[in-house]
């Protein structure tokens, strides 16, 4: 049903820096073209390629597992991504990936470059592995290499957004574009595949001000007006608001563009009022807030570092000011009781009371849980004894759409899995009659803001 998916951003940064190093890539985003499996198989065979990358991720490993298993065993195979760090040698060991040639850990632009020009390369380089024939899997890294791990991001081109099948895009009467301005969280959210103990690796750094600012008035010249920062930290760290600020203050960004960022509802609280009238005067269209529940209890068992009344006072700040607040909520958290949900549902519909009558809009974003491997709710799902790691990755389409006939599900069947496992002690089918009737809350009331705006 749905005919957007998100860019495949990180494709496209090995894409462009490969291109910038001599070598002739491209970028097949078959989820955007609505491709099925052994359509994508047939059109990387006939390419043939001497390389295919995969990004794996949890949910949709064995649709990547299967496309690799059909492919020309003259086509060698690199793999990275959040599942290729999480679970290596279970990929490197899966007699679909034979052909498997190297898997990189973590941020991979120059290490991607090095294979290409010479895949025995592999042994020099820091946090590549593959398998030897029947041995166990193996990691290179040789001393003097370690600069493959942090690449200077100031330094790396701009995406080239040839790359992408979908970026920029038309929305809301603008084109728009997607962008990464830093990289790395330092935050240790149990559920989430950044969380800073899933990836010791990883340096956080931030882009200069400078060159993000750059990119986007190169963005401008091809039209786009409205920019999506997508990382974590763009509005999640103090001392990058006050940077990034400045910046955007003194090249007069609100007269010629809006923009949307992920926030930190903790960090946000700590803002002065000035600061939180600055971010608007520059453009700040929306901030997309992981506030998750509703529950005391919950959003400790997570650490989030936030409670349901510093939600509130930041929402309110922010929508008084003419931001949007996009809120991210997870229904069926481990242990999570029917009260808990309840508490998170009652705070779903207090931020709406809240801003209705004020400029800026809340719009409810949710979600079913589902455990990723290498997370700490991972590791502490495995502890007890429960379940199992093949349970646990056992991912399923849910359909939520009633064969179609719920519109507001409509838009989001690539959020729509499950591993069907009783992971809260509220039944899972309450779980799911809640999400869907806040999905269809939220639709209605975008459908009405927009129908009142025209």
């Amino acid at each position: 049903m749905n005919d957007f998916t998100l860019p495949v951003l990180g494709m496209g940064y090995l894409a462009t820096y490969a291109a910038y190093k001599g070598f002739n890539v491209g970028v097949l985003d078959a989820e955007a073209h609505g491709l099925g499996i052994d359509h994508t198989v047939d059109i990387l065979n006939t390419l043939a390629p001497r390389w295919i990358g995969f990004n794996l991720l949890a949910p949709t490993y064995q649709i990547s597992a299967r496309i690799a298993a059909g492919l020309d065993p003259t086509i060698k195979v690199m793999v990275g991504g959040h599942q290729a760090k999480a679970m290596p040698v279970e990929i490197l060991t899966d007699p679909r990936m034979a052909c498997c040639e190297a898997l990189v850990l973590g941020e991979a632009e120059t290490r991607v470059a090095e294979l290409l020009s010479d895949h025995r390369r592999r042994a020099d380089l820091p946090g590549v592995m593959w398998r030897e024939q029947d041995s166990q899997p193996v990691t290179g890294g040789h001393p003097g290499n370690a600069h493959h791990l942090a690449p200077d991001i100031d330094a790396l081109p701009f995406v080239d957004r040839l790359f992408l099948a979908q970026d920029p895009y038309h929305a809301a009467g603008r084109l728009e574009a997607n962008m990464v301005g830093a990289r790395g969280c330092p935050y240790n959210c149990s559920f989430c595949g950044a969380a800073v103990s899933a990836n010791p690796d990883v340096s956080i750094r931030t882009r200069a001000p400078g060159n993000i600012l750059l990119e986007m008035h190169q963005l401008t010249e091809s039209g786009v007006t409205a920019f999506r920062f997508v990382d974590d930290l763009f509005l999640g760290a103090r001392r990058v608001i006050e940077k990034m600020m400045d910046a955007f203050t003194e090249d007069r960004v609100g007269d010629w563009a809006v923009w949307d960022a992920t926030g930190r509802i903790n960090v946000l609280a700590r803002a002065s009022d000035s600061t939180l009238a600055t971010l608007a005067e520059n453009g700040l269209r929306e901030v997309a807030l992981g506030i998750e529940s509703g529950s005391d209890r919950m959003l400790k068992l997570i650490d989030k570092r936030i409670d349901p009344t510093m939600t509130r006072a930041v929402v309110r700040r922010l929508t008084e000011r003419g931001i949007g607040v996009k809120g991210y909520f997870i229904l069926g958290f481990p242990t999570e009781t029917v009260e808990e949900i309840e508490a998170t549902v009652r705070l779903v519909h207090e931020l709406w009371e809240l801003t209705d009558p004020l400029p800026g809009q809340f719009r409810a974003s949710v979600f079913e849980y589902r455990p990723y491997p290498g997370t700490p709710d991972w590791h502490r799902l495995l502890a007890t004894g429960r379940f199992s790691a093949q349970q646990l990755t056992d991912y399923t389409a849910v359909d939520l759409t009633d064969a179609g006939a719920e519109e507001s599900m409509r838009q989001r069947d690539e959020f729509n899995f499950s591993v069907n496992l009783p992971l809260a002690h509220a039944p899972i089918e309450y779980i799911r009659a809640q999400l869907k009737a806040l999905s269809r809350e939220q639709y209605n009331r975008t459908r009405d803001s927009s129908t009142n705006s025209v």
